[in-house]
């Protein structure tokens, strides 16, 4: 028997408290759900437009609704209540992931219900007890922003709703309904079905590489395929590049979140009121001889508990031959004069937004490749195995990433070059459709490792990296033997994860110059950076290593190793 209504209890929670890595975001800075995606912040998209959900077969997209109610257009504000037992009770056993209430219209409408932040909100009364939504939104056709804040929620023809409630300690349910308050309804009326939520990938088993056979990478260097090891112990690691710069330190003391992967990391600094924290490459002509069409970059990457992208994107680390003359900094590449495939990091999601990866920074691929339309990179977010447990390249603070890519080069005359990347061993994303060059002249000139802050924007504040582990090799990498990274990327198949490889690059490099740029609608980075020109005038040393180097990279100046 129902509890009535004045006496049944109502349970207020936070917002967030049931929230998982991929559930859909209410939004409250325009990075909610809306009609693209479930976490516009991040990026993740819904598999169709207007959101998912599965029905009572278990059909994607399907029609068997688990509850439905007619709404007649009598102009009445009133409750409208569904049974839900039966979703609930699936949600509770664990048959089927919470993701929240997806309703749908059939017919007439729009019908037109209290939010959450309106006169009434959301109910879901499990045996007597009335639990109040934690979340809700709808996702209008008519635009891409989201609606998480407004005080109404929207079912109609072109408009779908989410709400969301806190089940947790919920161990059984013996009756459910679900009651929105309607405040207008049009159109002579509708019918509401209501379904579960559906959002993001079931994730892979993490794809191991050679390092599997090596616990911490302890002599991976040694491994015919492995062209460059850093882990950054070494008082001259510095040897092992061709040139270094930027405001870096090696270290293994606290400080800005860090704790070691394993003994010493690199530490990169964006000063505030400044552009770059780490800018340092590894030239393949100059150490090796010969320049590669296809190479593997891996390296591990922590955010410091400082990092907070709150005005504009930038670079991370990756894979170029721009020859000093295009692919960054608006020289736009025509498939003659140079390409780029470094990283990139987008803004990160507000701290104080109703999203359950608030503080979380989306990364990708930034690419200068023939076939680019505009001045600057071409971006590509990491996100293609977001799944529940959060495996992607949406990274949050002070936690350790295996971060790897992969860039073979098209044949002359051919669309086919690849892109690739994994965060913690998943395939994270793929574009096997790339043109980088129309001449062979242009090979893979460089590892470039640069942390960068825009576009133009300078960083507000300080914030810091932490790199480490620094592989290069003619094959798939992947995280290391016996210590995999903080998800749950453990053994999986050991496998070559795409074409091998030959190695070598060079350019002399020594000045560094600034790149312009700007920021593109969505806060991705279009184009920043430092570039390594070829006039000779950074600071050069003979075999630097010690107080000297370490002097000079707190200073934020250029090493360039004197080749013997």
């Amino acid at each position: 028997m129902r509890v009535p209504c004045f006496v049944a209890l109502i349970v207020m929670t936070s917002s967030l408290a049931e929230a998982a890595p991929d559930d859909w975001a209410e939004g409250g800075s325009d990075d909610g759900a809306t009609r693209d995606f479930y976490n516009r912040g991040a990026r993740l998209a819904w598999r169709q437009q207007l959101g998912d959900w599965q029905d009572r077969s278990g059909t994607l997209h399907g029609d068997a609704a688990f509850a439905s109610a007619r709404i007649d257009d009598t102009d009445e504000a009133r409750f409208v209540e569904w049974d839900v037992t039966e979703l609930v009770r699936a949600w509770v056993a664990g048959e089927i992931a919470d993701r929240g209430f997806f309703l749908r219209g059939r017919g007439g409408g729009p019908i037109d219900f209290s939010s959450r932040e309106g006169e009434q909100a959301p109910e879901l009364v499990i045996d007597g007890v009335t639990y109040l939504a934690v979340a809700d939104t709808f996702l209008p056709e008519s635009t891409f922003r989201d609606r998480g804040e407004q005080d109404s929620i929207r079912v109609a023809s072109s408009a779908n709703a989410l709400v969301r409630f806190d089940l947790q300690g919920v161990a059984e349910v013996g009756a459910a309904s679900l009651r929105l308050f309607t405040t207008a309804q049009f159109g002579g009326g509708m019918d509401v079905d209501v379904f579960p939520a559906v959002t993001g990938e079931e994730a892979a088993a993490p794809l191991m590489g050679i390092a599997a056979e090596f616990d911490s990478d302890d002599g991976i260097g040694a491994h015919p395929d492995v062209l460059l090891f850093d882990g950054f112990e070494a008082p001259d690691w510095m040897e092992q590049w061709t040139n270094v710069g930027g405001d870096i330190e090696v270290t293994d003391a606290a400080g800005f979140g860090f704790e070691p992967l394993s003994g010493r990391a690199l530490r990169a600094r964006i000063p505030e009121g400044d552009y770059t924290a780490l800018n340092t490459s590894y030239y393949f002509m100059e150490e090796t001889g010969e320049e590669p069409e296809a190479i593997y970059f891996r390296y591990y990457l922590r955010l410091g508990d400082d990092w907070d992208q709150s005005v504009q994107g930038g670079k991370l680390p990756g894979i170029a031959g721009t020859y000093n003359t295009a692919g960054w900094g608006g020289r736009q590449s025509d498939g003659t004069n140079g390409w780029s495939a470094r990283g990139l990091f987008e803004r990160s999601i507000p701290q104080d937004a109703n999203n359950p990866l608030a503080g979380y920074t989306p990364i990708g691929s930034y690419v200068y490749h023939a076939d680019m339309e505009e001045r600057f990179g071409d971006n590509y977010v990491w996100n293609e195995s977001w799944g529940p447990s959060g495996h992607g390249g949406v990274l949050e603070t002070n936690r350790w990433y295996c971060i790897e890519h992969y860039v073979r080069l098209n044949d002359v005359g051919e669309s086919n070059g690849v892109i690739r990347g994994w965060v913690n061993g998943r395939l994270s994303v793929e574009r096997t459709d790339m043109r980088f060059r129309s001449v062979d002249a242009l090979r893979i000139e460089r590892i470039w490792m640069n942390i960068y802050h825009g576009g133009t924007i300078v960083s507000p504040y300080d914030q810091h990296a932490f790199i480490d582990h620094v592989v290069v090799a003619r094959s798939y990498i992947g995280p290391m033997g016996g210590g995999a990274p903080a998800d749950d990327a453990g053994p999986g198949p050991v496998a070559d994860a795409g074409a091998g490889a030959d190695a070598g690059s060079g350019s002399d490099a020594g000045a560094r110059e600034r790149d312009g740029g700007e920021m593109s609608p969505d806060g991705g980075a279009i184009d920043a950076g430092e570039s390594a020109s070829g006039n000779g005038s950074g600071c050069a040393a003979s075999g630097a290593s010690g107080g000297l180097a370490s002097a000079l990279m707190l200073m934020g100046v250029w090493f360039r190793r004197r080749r013997r």
